[in-house]
């Protein structure tokens, strides 16, 4: 999934994996695939500087926005949150399916990118998922699909480092599971060579269908997961 729409791994995996393990070891053992392919994803490609130089304010507000987004996370209902925020992916992807775009035409860019950043960050901080609306808005930009795939990439790499700074003085590891976790990079591994091959087989029209029934199955996840 990640190697071709990059994106899901984390959601995916988390899901999988609770079913047989705690939710707690599902995520101690997902988070160093999860960085290694996200750093992965951010270097793959010819636009890392040209897209950072272009994205640099809205990696920066994301930054600032997942501190803010933790601090209130204290203070509001995670999941309540998630569910809402699961809402909005479900609601943006049914809107890509059925081409009935939700967020208006971007105009200026230099604004909206620092609006849209700050805003992910606190969502990312509060619920832990780096994702909307900034997929909402690079996507509405058209980029070619490499260039949105990668910068995907440098958002999540850039997020994730900030929401485990974030959270690195308040969570417990458990170090048993620190090598099931860097085993884990070799599957993964795996998947993201897979699924980058198949996304060059894509065509633009199928490549956009899988990015929305991913984001379909991302929100549906959350929303479960925030309700239940």
């Amino acid at each position: 999934m990640k190697g071709v729409i990059g994106l899901g791994m984390p959601t995916i995996s988390i899901a999988l994996l609770s079913l047989g393990m705690g939710l707690p070891a599902a995520v101690q053992i997902i988070v160093v695939p999860t960085l290694v392919t996200n750093i992965w994803q951010a270097l793959a490609g010819d636009g890392l500087r040209r897209l950072v130089a272009r994205f640099h304010t809205l990696l920066l507000t994301t930054v600032l926005g997942v501190w803010v987004g933790y601090a209130l996370l204290f203070r509001t209902n995670p999941k309540a949150m998630t569910a809402v925020l699961g809402t909005a992916i479900v609601a943006y992807s049914l809107s890509g399916l059925f081409e009935r775009p939700l967020m208006p035409r971007v105009r200026r860019e230099r604004v909206a990118s620092p609006v849209v950043g700050l805003t992910t960050g606190v969502l990312a901080g509060a619920t832990g998922n780096l994702s909307m609306p900034a997929i909402a808005y690079l996507q509405q930009l058209n980029l070619p699909r490499n260039d949105l795939v990668q910068m995907l990439g440098i958002l999540f790499t850039v997020g994730t480092a900030a929401l485990g700074t974030a959270i690195a003085g308040h969570d417990s590891y458990d170090q048993g599971l620190l090598l099931v976790s860097v085993l884990s990079v070799v599957p993964a591994s795996i998947g993201m060579l897979l699924g980058q091959r198949a996304r060059g087989r894509l065509s633009d029209r199928l490549f956009r269908r899988a990015l929305f029934l991913g984001l379909l199955l991302l929100g549906a996840h959350l929303v479960a997961s925030g309700l239940g």
